[in-house]
């Protein structure tokens, strides 16, 4: 049965035509047999079940991002079935300040399509059913795009159920014990693709500069700095492998039964409405303890969570809470996974169907058009780009990411370009950072300190973006110039500049790279960029197919990554002797850059490389891209920085 949407979402005042008096009948059934607040009576008293699929406070319905327009499918009751407060205990932000740490766990169920038996379009398929990503429910279609998966998608209902040990979906909110300790604002942060990642902090100390503070989306940093926190635990797997374990199932509105024990689980992956579920139920518990609603909600997303936040942003009318009042004021979107999301939309959306199923097909039209209603919730936005992520596991869609090579980072550049030429470079300001993967050093911090301790640390930047960020929203104040690398980007806004680059890829004595081998064997993945040295003594310079002169190491080559390709650590398209310190500061002068150089002849000394990173640091201290503390801190590290004896 299809069902018209209300403009009220609350059961109890839910209304309907008298073509729908039978659901209307069992909704206010529903309602009578749990009391007066349905939810209060299952044990959420912070947000009431509602009508699913949300109707949109807009007046034209986005069809083709988010799927079946209002009427063409049929509306179910969802939402938190349990919310229960599992753990309430003391922490302290740097300054002392005592912060309750509130797990409320949380059960329940939301409104999604499944990909079933679906099409994907080349590369990544070849049009034979099966080959579209089949493991993740989301709520709308924007997503799917540049995954290439075609659909059919069927509506449905999935299932999460909080067990301690396996799936703990939750929130962890934080909140100064205090209420007069809170500046009155609050953010929500949400992981990406996996399995319920635990809340950790790294250790803190006021007036230094403090490594590791992006563990977590930088939880720790935001509570050094009074803010109200939440952090989100979804069960969110995407991979074939991983998804076996997910607990999420699914029950689609043709009767068809996903995931279960033994089979490919349904991720929650791109989920707007539980991500809302877990924003209110928040914002509702911080409004009891802290005795008022916060002034502003910020967003802040990782990977998949950046993507997740693009599509708040990208579907007219999805930033909204279940009243249909704005509900993110502000965006911090880090490294958005694979740089899905893009401000373009160029697909057609067919009902196949009596349930809503739907599918899409590639279209000629763009349907984003940013103006009047579009323009009504969208929410200044942050976007940082991590430089050395050379993902790809992506495709190339018509009239998408056509003039580009189809890899993460050139997406992110693109979407860079995308949003100034359709008009969102006043509101859309995107950071490029290089010498950095999918995650900074945070990301070895734990298990592998000793090599966190050479990575690139971005939580110095992300400080000053996130204060950027809070001072645009409330303040109106700009935040520095977008920074990327690609020259269109230039041309179209004329304050832009290249990538960041902290002193490390700045005034370079190695280079970052992703894949690497680390000392006892073990290899990493995309996510961290390990640091490979140059020499810091002159060896003879060969390739490896010269013979080598007596007593030569093979340490002394350029590496290989754990995949067997080169670490091309000069570019010189041979793996030879891996340059010195000086000799590769020689070539970045006769390349044509302008830090971390030496003119024919020059010595590299201490004096003159602690004099290029004294000037990096003071330059992107006056641009508000590096605080006070890391500024000082890479000054004073300088002086002692092993580059060698020349």
């Amino acid at each position: 049965m299809k069902q018209s949407y209300s403009s009220n979402h609350q059961t109890s005042t839910y209304l309907a035509s008298s073509r729908w008096s039978g659901v209307t009948a069992f909704v206010v059934l529903l309602a009578a047999l749990l009391g007066a607040n349905p939810a209060h009576a299952e044990g959420c008293a912070w947000l009431e079940k509602y009508m699913a699929p949300i109707k949109l406070p807009v007046e034209v319905y986005p069809v083709a991002l988010a799927g079946p327009a209002p009427g063409d499918v049929e509306q179910r009751l969802v939402g938190p079935d349990e919310c229960k407060i599992v753990g309430d205990k003391i922490i302290q932000n740097m300054h002392g300040v005592d912060y309750r740490q509130v797990t409320i766990a949380i059960s329940g169920t939301v409104f999604g399509f499944a990909p079933v038996n679906a099409l994907a379009l080349p590369p990544l398929g070849t049009g034979v059913p099966g080959e579209g990503r089949e493991n993740t429910f989301s709520d709308h279609a924007f997503m799917w795009q540049t995954q290439s998966t075609m659909g059919p998608f069927t509506p449905g209902v999935g299932y999460y159920k909080y067990e301690e040990k396996d799936t703990p979906t939750s929130v962890e909110v934080l909140i100064p014990k205090n209420p007069k300790d809170w500046n009155g604002m609050m953010w929500v942060l949400v992981h990406g693709a996996g399995r319920l990642p635990p809340l950790q902090f790294q250790p803190r100390k006021p007036g230094q500069f403090n490594r590791y503070t992006e563990t977590s989306e930088s939880a720790g940093a935001l509570i050094d700095q009074g803010y109200a926190v939440v952090w989100t635990r979804r069960d969110a797997a995407i991979t074939d492998e991983d998804s076996m374990a997910v607990a999420n199932t699914v029950t689609l509105d043709d009767g068809t039964q996903l995931g279960g024990k033994g089979k490919l689980g349904m991720g929650f992956n791109d989920n707007l409405g539980l991500i809302r579920d877990y924003t209110v139920i928040s914002r509702n518990y911080i409004t009891e303890q802290l005795g008022k609603k916060p002034d502003q909600i910020f967003y802040r997303g990782h990977s998949a969570g950046g993507a997740v936040g693009r599509t708040f942003l990208m579907i007219r009318g999805m930033n909204t809470d279940h009243e249909g009042h704005k509900m993110f004021d502000g965006f911090y979107l880090d490294d958005s996974a694979g740089g899905r999301g893009p401000s373009s939309y160029f697909w057609d959306s067919e009902l196949v169907d009596e349930h809503g199923t739907f599918k899409l097909t590639p279209s000629e039209k763009d349907y984003l058009v940013f103006a009047g209603e579009q323009m009504k919730y969208m929410s200044p936005v942050v976007e940082v780009i991590h430089g050395a992520y050379n993902g790809g596991n992506t495709a190339t869609v018509p009239r998408l990411f056509e003039r580009v090579p189809g890899t993460y980072v050139y997406y992110k550049r693109e979407n860079a370009r995308i949003n100034i030429e359709k008009g969102l470079g006043d509101l859309w300001k995107s950071y490029e950072i290089a010498g950095v993967s999918h995650a900074d050093a945070s990301a070895e911090a734990f298990k592998h300190p000793e090599l966190a301790a050479d990575m690139v640390d971005i939580g110095s930047v992300a400080i000053k973006l996130t204060h950027a960020l809070v001072d645009w929203v409330t303040t109106g104040k700009k935040p520095p110039a977008t920074r990327v690398d690609a020259f269109d980007v230039w041309e179209l806004d004329k304050t832009a500049g290249p990538a960041i680059q902290l002193p490390e890829t700045a005034c370079p004595r190695g280079v970052f790279r992703a894949y690497m081998k680390r000392p006892d064997g073990s290899s990493v993945g995309s996510s961290p960029a390990l640091f490979v040295p140059y020499l810091t003594e002159l060896r003879p310079q060969v390739n490896e197919d010269q013979d080598k002169p007596a007593g030569f190491k093979e340490e002394w080559l350029e590496p290989l990554d754990r995949n067997g390709y080169l670490v091309d650590m000069e570019g010189s398209g041979h793996r030879m002797t891996r340059p010195t310190i000086q000799q590769m500061w020689h070539i970045r002068y006769s390349a044509g850059m302008k830090t971390g150089i030496l003119k024919p002849y020059e010595k590299l000394t201490q004096k003159n490389y602690s004099a290029c990173v004294a000037g990096v640091a003071n330059s992107l201290n006056a641009d508000g891209l590096l605080t006070d503390e890391a500024r000082d801190w890479y000054i004073d590290k300088a002086k002692t920085d092993f580059i060698g004896n020349y």
